[in-house]
């Protein structure tokens, strides 16, 4: 028996939407501030950054020219914002932003009444 080709099409396509969807689901996100800065063995830069008291290793590919230029420039205990896609054992960074305001590492605590 033999399926119709539009048939087929359709379904191919609701496969591959599928399939965007759920990588992009995927993606770590993590908005915090860098405590380690390195260079890994083929010349890409590492970037551990750390959001409340977990940490999270990210690597930046020198083929993605503008975020590997931004990451040069990023000091230790700046606040950033990182998107990234599990590979293997490491996590490809696919956005980079620095964040203006900071992330504040204080708590908010209630003051109690006299």
């Amino acid at each position: 028996m033999i399926l119709d080709t539009k048939l087929r099409d359709k379904l191919k396509m609701l496969v591959e939407q599928e399939k965007k969807i759920k990588e992009f689901k995927s993606r770590l996100r993590v908005k915090g501030k860098i405590i380690n800065k390195g260079v890994t063995k083929k010349g890409n830069i590492s970037l551990t950054i750390k959001e409340d008291d977990n940490e999270y290793k990210f690597t930046i590919l020198k083929s993605h020219k503008e975020r590997f230029k931004l990451a040069q420039k990023l000091n230790i205990g700046r606040s950033v914002s990182v998107v990234g896609i599990e590979k293997l054992r490491f996590v490809i960074c696919t956005k980079l932003k620095t964040l203006d305001k900071g992330i504040s590492e204080g708590k908010q605590t209630k003051l109690e009444k006299y």
